[in-house]
């Protein structure tokens, strides 16, 4: 039996794109779909988020997706959504908060737009908190998994991305808060801290930023959506029921060498040590 069989997930951000396929959202809510759950795609994006469940209902048969128009900044959308859920499959049981944004003005400090700012809160951090206040009602019937989308942004600075880079370390603790009020209810929460992944919008940079990318990510390419997808779907099964709390990078290595290795390997020199 699929270990996701008759489980309920929502999922934010969900959607197909054109070009590109799938991005994290819409990858993650087809492996749970493969796993045997019924899943609600939640995006502004309705017209990716439609072709994706319908694409879903033709492969793994009638009614095991439905996509919901949802605008995460407007907690009413989200009440909405969650209800909407619930009256359509019975149940929740997994949650995915993956939609996030970052916006072309999401720079520097000293540059910031507050307008930006606000924006990628309501977005990034704010929503998530929201989802999960509204579906914590349903999850704390039979327990369940709540899997939060933070980012190696979360760990270490950037030029640019300030208000994203901060969301992304607020999800961290978000998630920690979580798992700690809500664990001895059988309702889990970890976040996916993902590297520089082959979506959509990242197929379209340019060859040589994608090459900074790859010479900083000691595997044999960088990550696509459907490898982030199947750590999705291990943390919202019961393999991962002794898993709360966590943060799980999956990065391709991006963060685990020192920040000198890729201009070490380029010299063909080993590290120096000394005494």
């Amino acid at each position: 039996m699929p270990r996701l069989s008759n489980r309920v997930a929502l999922v934010t951000g969900a959607t197909t794109v054109e070009p590109g396929g799938l991005n994290i959202g819409g990858a993650a809510a087809t492996e749970v779909v493969a796993e045997g759950a019924r899943v609600v795609l939640a995006d502004i994006n309705i017209e990716g988020a439609s072709a994706l469940a319908e694409q879903l209902n033709q492969k793994y048969g009638p009614d095991v997706a439905i996509a919901v128009h949802t605008d995460l900044r407007d907690e009413d959308a989200i009440q909405r959504l969650v209800a909407t859920t619930v009256s359509t499959f019975g149940k929740l049981d997994v949650l995915f908060n993956i939609a996030g944004v970052f916006p072309a003005g999401d720079g520097d400090v000293a540059t910031m737009p507050i307008e930006v700012w606000d924006d990628v809160m309501a977005v990034n951090v704010r929503s998530a908190m929201l989802t999960t206040k509204h579906a914590l009602p349903h999850l704390r019937v039979e327990g369940g998994s709540i899997v939060n989308t933070a980012s190696t942004h979360a760990f270490a600075g950037d030029t640019s991305l300030t208000g994203y880079g901060a969301t992304k370390a607020a999800l961290l603790a978000l998630t920690k808060y979580t798992a700690t009020q809500y664990g001895r209810e059988r309702v889990r929460c970890n976040a996916i801290c993902p590297g520089t992944t082959t979506t959509p919008p990242a197929q379209q940079l340019p060859e040589a930023v994608k090459d900074i990318y790859r010479r900083h990510t000691p595997a044999p390419d960088l990550n696509g959506p459907a490898d982030l997808a199947k750590v999705y779907a291990f943390l919202a099964s019961d393999d991962s029921r002794g898993i709360n709390g966590e943060t799980i990078r999956v990065d391709g290595g991006l963060l685990a060498h020192q920040p000198f290795v890729p201009d070490m390997d380029s010299l063909g020199a080993a590290t120096a040590t000394s005494q």
